[in-house]
C-alpha cells in the first residue's frame, strides 16, 4: 500500500521513510499515521520547470541591447570631442562686417550692442610667419564675448625656424576655444620644445579695414603671412560693465598680442 505525504500529498512507495518530492519524514509516530489516514490525501503538485532556451534568448537580447546603446554612447561621444576639440582646419569665413557690427571713431571702437572701446597704442608691429593654426569666432560664441565682433579670428603663427622648417615639427593641437590653445610636439626633446614654444604665438587679429577684413577670409592653415600693424590694450565699458584685455608685447609668451592690423599680406 502506498504512502501519500501529509506535506505535500505526493504519492511514496510504502516503505519510503522520507517524501521522495518534498523530502518530509512521512511516518513519525501513531498519532502522526492515524492523522495521515484521516486526512485527504492530496495531489502533488507540478514542479515549475525553468524554460532555458527562452532565459538564453532573453539573455542574448539583453547582451545585444547593451552592445548597441555602448557602442551608440562611445560614437556619440567621439563626435562631440572631436567638434568640442578644434582642429584648426575648418574655416568657416568671417562673418562681422565693419560699419554694421562694429565701426571706428577715432582711438576707439563701437560695438552695435552698446560697448565701446579704447584702444591703447602699445608699439607698431609687424609679423612675418606660418599660420599653424587658426579659429574663428563670431558674436553668438558661448560664453559671450563682445571682443568677438570685432576681433573674429585668432591665428597661430610660427616664426623664423619654424616658419622656414615646418616640416621638422611634429605638433598637434589638443585644443583650441575661448582665445586660448593648447599645442604638443611628438618629440620629447626639452630643447626642441623651448624653441617651438619661444617662436610660436597666437594672435588676436582686429581688422581696421575692408582689405583686410577681406584678406581673412582666404587665410588657411600652412600660409605664410606678413601683418603690419600696432599692438593696443583695450578698455570696454558698456553701461556699468567694464571689460580690458591687454596685448603681449613680443612672440612666444603665453599671453596673446592684440593686433590692430592695417595691411594682411598672404604670401
Amino acid at each position: 500500500m502506498n504512502k501519500y505525504c501529509y506535506s505535500c500529498g505526493a504519492e511514496n512507495p510504502e516503505d519510503a521513510f522520507w517524501c521522495k518530492n518534498c523530502d518530509m519524514k512521512l511516518v513519525q509516530g501513531v498519532s502522526e499515521i492515524q492523522e495521515i489516514t484521516e486526512k485527504e490525501p492530496q495531489k502533488p503538485q507540478p514542479v515549475k520547470q525553468i524554460n532555458y532556451k527562452s532565459f538564453r534568448q532573453y539573455e542574448k537580447n539583453a547582451i545585444r541591447t547593451f552592445t548597441i546603446v555602448f557602442v551608440i554612447s562611445v560614437m556619440f561621444i567621439g563626435v562631440f570631442l572631436y567638434f568640442s576639440v578644434s582642429q584648426g582646419y575648418d574655416f568657416t569665413g568671417i562673418n562681422c562686417q565693419i560699419n554694421e557690427d562694429f565701426w571706428f571713431e577715432e582711438e576707439k571702437i563701437i560695438t552695435d550692442d552698446g560697448w565701446t572701446f579704447t584702444m591703447e597704442w602699445v608699439q607698431d608691429y609687424t609679423l612675418d610667419g606660418i599660420v599653424l593654426d587658426l579659429k574663428t569666432y563670431n558674436r553668438y560664441d558661448s560664453p559671450y564675448d563682445p571682443c568677438n565682433i570685432f576681433c573674429p579670428i585668432d591665428l597661430l603663427i610660427g616664426v623664423d625656424d619654424v616658419k622656414e622648417n615646418i616640416q621638422n615639427y611634429d605638433y598637434s593641437i589638443s585644443s583650441f576655444d575661448n582665445r586660448k590653445v593648447c599645442w604638443y610636439l611628438a618629440s620629447d626633446e626639452y630643447g626642441e620644445y623651448s624653441y617651438f614654444k619661444s617662436h610660436t604665438g597666437l594672435n588676436h587679429i582686429i581688422p581696421h579695414n575692408e582689405e583686410v577684413l577681406q584678406e581673412l577670409n582666404n587665410i588657411n592653415v600652412k600660409d605664410c603671412v606678413l601683418i603690419k600693424g600696432c599692438l593696443v590694450n583695450l578698455y570696454g565699458t558698456r553701461g556699468c560693465e567694464r571689460l580690458f584685455r591687454s596685448t603681449d608685447t613680443h612672440i612666444g609668451n603665453y599671453a596673446c598680442e592684440v593686433i590692430l592690423v592695417d595691411e594682411l599680406i598672404i604670401e
